[in-house]
């Protein structure tokens, strides 16, 4: 749990230090790959493997830096109708073929049926992303995760992750919303923290519930109608 008596000068120092961190594994990992990239450079098959390696952490960096913009510039939403069904099943094609853990296995579920809103596509699809890219890093293969979408009340619906993997610890759960926090899996994260920007950006929130060993729903409850705006 993070020390609530901590000064601004820890809080800062701690802050450099997850962004070291997240930059530098990366980096330290492609150097390393590199290297031998160089000297295996006459073996083709090695040339492939290592090369394979070296372009999965550039891609791991780029996320990363990508994510840190997210978060630190202003996003102007811009609604639209979106047909829940349709977001899903984009989702699910992309998934699918997604080899960097596995493809993982969505299912849908979507209450009512024709069930739609409208808001900005763009900023629910990167959420529901960074709610299934944890589900697929704790969770084995073959990565089964249901996507779920149901009418809350007449003014709000709440799209979801379930999975049944390895679950949250309760104290990392509490934190589980910050920037480069919490040290999930050995490494600072910021997918979730970019998840709940967005998510207020365009009125919702965002709920996470998980039971150690059982698994974890991920949740964004949003307005029928979300508004245009921006959000630093």
């Amino acid at each position: 749990m993070a020390d609530l008596d901590r000064t601004p000068d820890a809080d800062r120092e701690w802050l450099v230090n997850q962004i070291a961190h997240a930059l530098r594994n990366p980096l330290f990992a492609a150097s390393v790959q590199t290297e031998s990239l160089l000297l295996r450079i006459d073996d083709p098959d090695a040339v492939r493997t290592t090369g394979g390696k070296l372009h999965r952490q550039l891609q791991r960096l780029s996320r990363t830096i990508d994510e840190m913009l997210l978060l630190g510039r202003p996003y102007r939403a811009t609604p639209e109708a979106v047909a829940v069904a349709d977001l899903f099943t984009a989702l699910i094609q992309r998934y699918e073929c997604d080899d960097r853990r596995g493809p993982a296995r969505l299912t849908t579920e979507v209450m009512p049926p024709e069930l739609e809103g409208w808001w900005d596509r763009a900023a629910v699809t990167l959420i529901l992303e960074r709610f299934i890219d944890n589900a697929v890093q704790h969770t084995p293969a073959p990565h089964e995760i249901r996507l779920s979408a149901e009418a809350v009340n007449d003014d709000e619906v709440a799209l979801s992750t379930i999975d049944r993997g390895e679950g949250i610890p309760p104290d990392i759960l509490e934190q589980a919303l910050l920037p480069f926090f919490p040290q999930h899996s050995g490494r600072p994260g910021l997918g979730l923290a970019v998840a709940d920007k967005l998510a207020r950006v365009i009125g919702g929130r965002i709920e996470i519930e998980s039971v150690p060993g059982e698994g974890t729903t991920a949740r964004c409850v949003l307005p029928i109608r979300s508004v245009d705006h921006d959000q630093t």
